[in-house]
């Protein structure tokens, strides 16, 4: 075990936890909030998208980074996580490509012929959805027409699975305290200098860039904050919770609030897992949220596109959520599992 965190820290760091319970429960209200979005519906759920990022940004960085703490492989690392993030995503792009064919308002020759087409497969396996969202044809008179507009996500959490590995050499040369501080500056001036040139010259392409990989470091690595320091952050813990939680709600109050959120919301999730164990049953299942996360988006789209949710929204919703678990499900049974439990090459 590396010497980033001390012996204590890893004993308490093996208790059992519930993030798979928190994994679920985010999941699931993602789930809710894109199907009020795509159906132009009011939100009427207390979990915004937004959050939801945060949340599985900070749990990545801090089981992400003490995975990586516990056997720092760099193979090993690399091909765990191809293993677990390729091959579901690819096929989901691949079934969006294939089931493009058959409801397009386009002749299936048009369809395939348009170069459209082509730039959507080529751009989403790279993670670039942002440059091609959409198909020909496809969700066109849908209130949105993006295709899986979920994946914009992915490059993100690209970007800090390949900081993971530099981040962790750079806490073994210098100190903790130190480097963690300077990712924190870093995120901060990003957001800060996007956000200014966005409000100067109300261009939207400084708007896009604003939420990418800069301004979210802060939320990984808040996470691998709490990580660090784990033992005092136990020890401390009844006083940081209701700490954080007034953080949450005055955050809008000074710049200085604002900018403790995501170590707040970090302390209040790890804080979560830690001490709700009764709630850590959900384990024992196959944990499908990451195909709930791939699949559940193009499924509402579908389901808005035949007309079912503007006369019954429940029954579409029921319907949309039902058929995201099935095909999270088989996605985990037949192509997820197995490849997770090959066995790594040394």
């Amino acid at each position: 075990m590396s010497t980033l965190i001390s012996d204590k820290s890893n004993q308490l760091l093996k208790a059992p936890n519930n993030f798979d319970f928190i994994r679920y429960f985010f999941a699931l209200s993602l789930v809710i909030v894109h199907f009020c979005t795509l159906m132009g519906l009011d939100q009427f759920w207390v979990i915004s998208g937004g959050l939801r990022v945060k949340v599985f940004f900070i749990m990545s960085g801090f089981l992400i980074f003490y995975s990586y703490i516990k056997r720092p492989n760099l193979k090993n690392y690399v091909e765990k996580r191809v293993r677990r993030i390729l091959p579901p995503y690819l096929l989901v792009v691949i079934l969006c490509f294939i089931t493009g064919i058959f409801i397009t308002s386009l002749y299936p020759v048009e369809y395939l012929k348009s170069k459209e087409t082509y730039s959507y497969l080529v751009y989403n396996a790279f993670f670039l959805n942002f440059l091609q969202p959409t198909l020909p044809g496809v969700f066109e008179n849908n209130p949105i027409q993006a295709v899986n507009g979920s994946l914009w996500t992915m490059k993100v959490e690209i970007m800090f699975y390949i900081s993971v590995p530099i981040v962790f050499s750079l806490l073994k040369k210098y100190n903790k305290i130190w480097v963690m501080a300077g990712i924190f500056i870093f995120s901060i001036l990003y957001e800060q200098c996007f956000t200014y040139l966005y409000e100067k010259t109300n261009n939207e392409l400084f708007f896009f860039i604003r939420k990418q990989i800069g301004s979210q470091f802060i939320y990984f690595y808040s996470g691998t904050f709490i990580l660090l320091y784990f033992q005092y952050f136990c020890k401390y813990l009844k006083y940081l919770f209701p700490l954080a939680i007034c953080i949450c709600i005055f955050e809008d109050a000074n710049i200085i609030l604002f900018y403790l959120e995501p170590i707040a919301i970090s302390i209040l999730i790890i804080g979560f897992a830690y001490n709700f164990k009764y709630l850590n049953f959900i384990r024992k299942y196959d944990n499908i949220t990451y195909g709930i996360y791939l699949y559940h988006f193009p499924i509402i789209q579908i389901i808005i596109q035949f007309g079912i949710a503007r006369s019954y929204p429940l029954i579409a919703f029921i319907l949309s959520l039902t058929i995201t678990i099935i095909a999270a499900t088989l996605s985990w049974k037949y192509l997820e599992k197995p490849i997770i439990n090959k066995k790594l090459r040394s």
